[in-house]
């Protein structure tokens, strides 16, 4: 059996005591969301299906994450979560891990096969299952945590990273997703994940200038415009507006072809929980900007 390794060095702590502490902190730091990520109780009670969040260093993007694993947390444990993040590592397509199991230091969390082909099945030569294109990417692996704090070892997961996509292959994906999770007539939820704006001489985005306060009202702007597409469900103008404008969102292949899941599955709408930059999390709003990224948790109720 396959075993997707830990691989996300410095994203978050390889032991597991260290990492219960980051955890910790970051649900308990004044942008996240103030109390304790609780186990989830019961399967009865699923009222979100969807969520959307961030994938940095824990240090900085995590107090934003625990957001939605705070509103996780609240609702009852589904059977699988689809976890849809990009892919960093220069691979091209789409990939899939249909088998196998995900560890981390808090365990292995097995991937439910069944929901995995029956995506494979539908979206008829889009998917590749080649694990190495998993096998090095943050994106994903930093969820996985998360959602072992809040949902315990009752649950299994559904990989998908993303490279390059087109509208088309976006599409795809999502309407195939939706129809696995009808055919599968298991409780699933939907997590994608995406960094917002990516702005600095780090990333050679700045359109504002280095200062800091012009680059954070630059960052929130531009941010808060895409928000309102995600909340709003417009997954083909938010991919449009990301393409057209060269806007750094990382994700937007992930949330958008979420949006399309969740659209088939009856959401019509989702919410912001928490917004916040690095600029913010890290503590550190003196002095010239390097790297300033924006970070959004956001939830899609039924």
């Amino acid at each position: 059996m396959y075993v997707r390794r830990p691989a996300a060095y410095g994203f978050y702590p390889m032991e597991g005591p260290a990492l219960r502490k980051a955890i910790a902190a970051a649900s308990g730091s004044d942008f996240g969301p103030g109390v304790p990520l609780s186990p989830a109780r019961g399967k009865d009670n699923i009222r979100t299906l969807g969520f959307v969040v961030p994938h940095a260093g824990y240090a900085y993007s995590g107090p934003v994450a625990a957001h939605a694993y705070a509103q996780m947390s609240s609702q009852g444990v589904p059977d699988t979560v689809i976890v849809v993040g990009p892919n960093h590592m220069g691979y091209p397509g789409i990939f899939i891990m249909n088998e196998g199991r995900w560890e981390t230091p808090f365990g292995a969390v097995d991937v439910d096969s069944g929901v995995a082909n029956a995506i494979i099945d539908r979206a008829v030569g889009l998917l590749d299952t080649n694990p190495l294109a998993q096998e090095r990417e943050h994106s994903i692996e930093v969820q996985i945590p998360f959602l072992q704090t809040v949902l315990g070892d009752r649950f299994k997961i559904v990989p998908i990273s993303m490279g390059a996509y087109t509208l088309s292959s976006v599409q795809t994906l999502g309407d195939t997703m939706a129809s696995a999770v009808r055919l599968s007539g298991k409780d699933v939820l939907i997590l994608a994940t995406t960094d917002m704006t990516h702005y600095g001489l780090a990333y050679g985005y700045t359109p504002a200038g280095l200062d800091p306060q012009e680059a954070q009202s630059f960052v929130q702007s531009v941010d808060s415009h895409l928000i309102e597409l995600m909340t709003n469900m417009d997954a083909e103008k938010l991919l449009r507006e990301v393409n057209q404008n060269g806007y750094t969102m990382c994700g937007s292949g992930p949330v958008a072809a979420a949006l399309i899941a969740l659209g088939k599955l009856g959401v019509r709408g989702g919410k912001l929980l928490k917004y916040a930059t690095s600029y913010q999390t890290a503590g550190a709003e003196t002095g010239p900007v390097q790297a300033l990224v924006g970070y959004a948790s956001l939830a899609f109720p039924k």
